[in-house]
């Protein structure tokens, strides 16, 4: 009997020995995942390609065999798929640092870049390596920090209108073609969110009411200089119509421009006539273009719109009046202007209904010209037709 019990004794103590050992065999296994390099700057041109050297230590008395499946990808702690094969190694034990070196180059989509920029965030790039002996691994992450152009915030710094002819102002005739374009210069990439609005002619004699023409979404990589063009612009309503690119998103620090356009009622039969002088009343010589200066006009009978446009000053001669030049100040509304329209179209101008005789400029208007510089402008009367029922001298004024 005292035989038995001391073999059992013999055998519980083996036991727990070998089980001893083995647990403290399993908390040697120590594992560490450095990658090289852990930071790196990518384009947002198109796809990148990143090479990252994976360097694993494995420090255990047991062989065993180290394993990653694949690469993991995170923006803002948000996942974001994953890249790249499966890295194994076996390693035969015994002790000390054991070593191996996994080299995977990635390629990383420009919507994920993007994407990153657009949160301010870099991209993770994360592998763990597990051990299968035990619950033993350890993670490596490099950062991918979106560069260049279009590495800052996502914004719109300038939205310009103008028609598909590069004008500003319209008259046409019913059924006309008409498109407008938007110029839009952005910073960093992102998606713009917006639509073209409409507001006709039969709701701009007061408040003007836009209703949604088409939607848009456009791309933009990089930061630089997008055109978006308009679908074809009703012009089936008699009169005065606006029309905007009402962008959504991101979100914008000023007011929408507008652009307006007359459509003429329909005269098989017009009666042509020469046209008049338009007498100006506002503003006097003088007065600089301002917010607040004050164009005004006698009314033109017949005249369904009026059509105000601002072209660049002559160029100043260098050379003074010879002395057989003979200089006179001209009178308070001298006769229309001899010589001719400038070739280039107009830099701006705004069209107002023929009941209205007197405007000022809106900031979006007057933004298309630049301070410091002279500007020659007239007022044109049209009639049902089209047809120019009256102009008014070309006048010059200074902008500060």
């Amino acid at each position: 009997m005292m035989r038995s019990i001391v073999a059992f004794v013999a055998l519980l103590v083996t036991v727990l020995c070998v089980t001893w050992g083995a647990s403290t065999a399993q908390a040697q296994v120590i594992i560490t995942v450095d990658p090289t390099p852990n930071q790196a700057a990518i384009g947002l041109q198109g796809t990148s390609s990143v090479t990252i050297i994976w360097r694993v230590n494995r420090t255990a008395t047991p062989a065993g065999t180290l394993s990653s499946p694949n690469a993991q990808l995170s923006v803002a702690g948000v996942g974001a798929g994953t890249l790249g094969g499966t890295f194994s190694r076996a390693f035969p034990g015994g002790g000390g640092i054991q070593s191996a070196t996994f080299v995977e180059t990635l390629l990383i989509p420009q919507a994920l870049a993007f994407r990153a920029a657009k949160s301010g965030a870099p991209i993770l790039v994360s592998r763990t390596f597990s051990d299968n002996t035990g619950p033993f691994s350890d993670t490596g992450t490099a950062a991918l920090f979106p560069g260049g152009p279009g590495s800052e915030p996502f914004s719109i710094r300038r939205l310009d209108l103008t028609f598909d002819d590069r004008s500003r102002v319209r008259v046409l005739a019913k059924g006309s073609r008409l498109r407008a374009i938007a110029e839009i210069n952005t910073t960093g990439s992102g998606l713009i969110v917006g639509q073209w609005e409409i507001a006709p002619a039969t709701t701009t004699s007061g408040a003007p009411v836009f209703r949604p023409l088409a939607l848009v979404r456009q791309n933009v990589a990089g930061g630089r200089r997008v055109f978006i063009t308009s679908p074809p612009l009703p012009t089936r309503f008699e009169g005065t119509n606006l029309v905007r690119l009402n962008i959504t998103d991101p979100a914008t620090v000023f007011d929408e421009p507008e652009l307006q356009y007359y459509v003429t009622p329909e005269s098989p039969l017009p009666e042509r006539q020469e046209p008049r002088l338009l007498l100006m009343t506002s503003p006097s010589p003088g007065i600089p273009l301002t917010l607040t200066t004050r164009f005004a006009w006698q009314a033109v009978p017949g005249a369904k719109a009026y059509k105000l446009e601002f072209f660049p000053a002559l160029p100043v001669r260098d050379e003074p009046p010879s002395q057989d030049e003979v200089v006179a100040s001209l009178p308070l509304d001298p006769g229309p202007d001899p010589q001719p329209a400038p070739a280039a179209g107009p830099l701006t101008g705004i069209v107002l209904p023929g009941a209205v005789t007197e405007t000022r400029l809106k900031d979006f208007t007057l933004a298309h010209l630049p301070a410091q510089r002279r500007y020659r402008w007239i007022v044109t009367a049209i009639g049902e037709d089209g047809a120019v029922l009256g102009a008014s001298a070309m006048r010059e004024i200074y902008k500060p």
